[in-house]
């Protein structure tokens, strides 16, 4: 195949889930590719094109990374044509072609007739035009391959047919009863391919060649179309970046210094002392200082700036930001990445002015009321999953290096906006201590843990819970329908915890820029139109388009894991939700006078009043 390159733009966030490393995406001229490794993420001398993400201790502390987070190398095709920066490999994938008239198979046309993969390859028995094959070899241990098209076909037939992959005499078609197979021209024999299992996978990955992998006894080596979900799970983890290191200021000097790895290199490096000098004398000038500022810096990062060495665990990742929300900040600087304005008092005092007996009792419900105008979220692609899980089938994580000896991980980091709220502990004590609440959630949890469904994070089926996550939701498509927001752009995080005492949600979004949003959750949430927000929301929870059935239905979504939910109520876009749009169920807001579940509104007018 002729080496001639093609580029094809892609999103950061996109190569944090579904166009991450390992993945199979479209690229120019609509072909399938597959991308590389981290180890192919460099520049033209062979050095890592990725920058480090500076002051993330904590986050890689409490997402239990023990790497640096780097972003990944970006680049621009300039007027000429060629490319300034670093970009991605990726390689073709699957590199198999189909005729579209006679269904003969052949393997990598665009090599054998020195085409370029963007030009058509032509069939050399009927010279028709071939497409790409759209078929692939996934594994449990996350391997990904061609499909071994002579084995699958004769691994049941008798004849002896020596496989021949420079030839093309394996064919694909359908049977009189529809379904697909796969024929020999030779020998004739054929064998169904859709979804078959074997024992045999051809690479490791289709970017690293040599020795096929060994597969074990329980390994599971199925053939997929490449867009199952199969084939590739992403498995990305994500944080707030919260104080300190929110408000460690980006202006100063030694921030400047700590973020110019290769100006450190260059002094560091340089052993004559006259030399040395003048190269701190440069960096002065450069950074508009003193030489003793230049020195004064280097000394506090060799001394471990920025001075984070707290222990954090895994499960204080979201108990600290829910404490980061409620704690009120002080002196805030133009360029810190997590400014909180707090609305509670002036939220409840809205009690007074307002007659509306529902209004009076969301007011009373919201504990606190604050406004996030300044967010720093860090997602990081750990690796990904292939196959299927199964009552004695486990997946491996592939890690973005493939081979796990790289000291970094892909990472990026997103600014915007939000709103953050929580509801009055003694309200929802009371609440979900009434027993038909909870046996309605217990059983959402039984189903929980006796589903497949595998999510990648970690939850707790409380009644809380179920209550914050469905709230959360119904908060999300009303600020779609008053606010103008595409859901898909919105985000939740639920803060739920009966020992912590934690009941609070976060609706955010965020973007790949420093500028953030457009201020327009921001203005949402004033205090006035948050509680016009909310009131929207409990009364959507009242009634479904699809109601009596979709409040009467007995499960609904993966495993049955939702009651009263479904698309025209309360399921939002995959991107907004992190719970696979699964635990969620109208009945903990609107109540059930058959099931003896009050009112959630209704409830907290009675606390009220005694």
């Amino acid at each position: 195949m002729k080496n001639k390159q093609q580029y094809t733009p892609i999103r950061f966030s996109h190569l944090m889930s579904y166009a991450g490393v390992g993945a199979i995406v479209r690229g120019a001229e609509d072909k399938l590719m597959a991308v590389t490794d981290i180890r192919y993420w460099t520049d033209k001398s062979g050095q890592i094109a990725s920058d480090i993400i500076p002051y993330v201790t904590r986050v890689s502390m409490a997402l239990n990374i023990d790497k640096e987070l780097r972003m990944p190398p970006k680049a621009q095709e300039n007027e000429r044509g060629e490319v300034d920066g670093s970009y991605l490999p990726a390689v073709l994938f699957p590199v198999y072609a189909k005729c579209q008239k006679c269904g003969l198979l052949h393997n990598n046309p665009w090599r054998k007739q020195d085409k370029k993969f963007t030009e058509n390859v032509l069939c050399e028995m009927c010279k028709s035009n071939l497409e790409q094959l759209t078929w692939c070899s996934v594994s449990n241990k996350g391997h990904l391959g061609e499909v071994p098209w002579h084995y699958i076909c004769h691994q049941d037939s008798e004849t002896v047919c020596k496989a021949d992959f420079e030839s093309s005499y394996i064919k694909l078609d359908t049977n009189s009863n529809g379904r697909r197979i796969v024929k020999c021209s030779r020998c004739g024999s054929q064998n169904y391919y859709e979804n078959a299992k074997t024992n045999i996978i051809n690479s490791i990955q289709p970017w690293i060649y040599g020795k096929a992998p060994t597969l074990d006894q329980d390994d599971i080596v199925e053939i997929l179309e490449v867009n199952n979900p199969g084939v590739y799970l992403p498995e990305r983890v994500n944080a707030l970046v919260i104080p300190p290191e929110s408000r460690i200021s980006k202006t100063s000097i030694i921030d400047r210094l700590y973020n110019n790895s290769k100006l450190r290199r260059e002094i560091d490096g340089i052993k004559i002392p006259l030399r040395r000098k003048g190269k701190l004398k440069e960096a002065a000038t450069e950074y508009r200082c003193e030489v003793a500022d230049i020195k004064s810096a280097l000394d506090e990062i060799k001394n471990g700036y920025p001075y984070f060495d707290e222990n954090i665990t895994v499960g204080e990742l979201i108990e600290d930001e829910y404490k980061a929300f409620l704690a009120p900040l002080e002196n805030v600087a133009d360029d810190e990445d997590f400014v909180t304005i707090h609305k509670s008092d002036e939220f409840h005092a809205l009690h007074d002015e307002i007659q509306n007996p529902e209004l009076k009792s969301i007011i009373s419900m919201i504990d606190n009321h604050i406004v996030a105008t300044r967010l720093r979220e860090i997602q990081v692609f750990k690796g990904f999953y292939r196959g299927f899980e199964g009552d004695k089938i486990k997946r491996e994580l592939v890690l973005p290096d493939i081979i796990g000896e790289s000291n970094w991980f892909p990472a990026i980091e997103l600014f915007g906006e939000g709103i953050f709220f929580t509801l009055d502990e003694k309200i929802l004590s009371q609440w979900e201590g009434i027993p038909s609440v909870r046996k309605r959630a217990d059983e959402i949890l039984k189903r929980y843990e006796k589903s497949e469904v595998n999510l990648n994070t970690d939850v707790e089926i409380t009644p809380r819970f179920l209550l914050l996550h469905t709230l959360s939701h119904l908060v999300i498509r009303e600020l779609e329908s008053t606010a103008g927001y595409p859901a898909a752009s919105l985000k939740e995080r639920i803060y739920c915890s009966r020992d912590r005492k934690m009941a609070g949600v976060l609706i955010y979004t965020t973007v790949a820029d420093i500028v953030g949003s457009l201020g327009g959750i921001v203005e949402t949430a004033e205090q006035k139109e948050f509680l016009t927000l909310l009131d929207g929301a409990f009364k959507h929870a009242r009634w479904c388009s699809l109601d009596p059935v979709c409040t009467e239905h007995e499960g609904q979504g993966p495993g049955w894991l939702n009651r009263a939910a479904c698309h025209a109520c309360s399921l939002v876009p995959e991107p907004s939700c992190d719970y696979g749009n699964v635990f969620l169920d109208r009945v903990f807001i609107k109540g059930s006078e058959s099931l003896g579940i009050p009112n959630f509104l209704d409830f907290v007018a009675q606390l009220r009043e005694t």
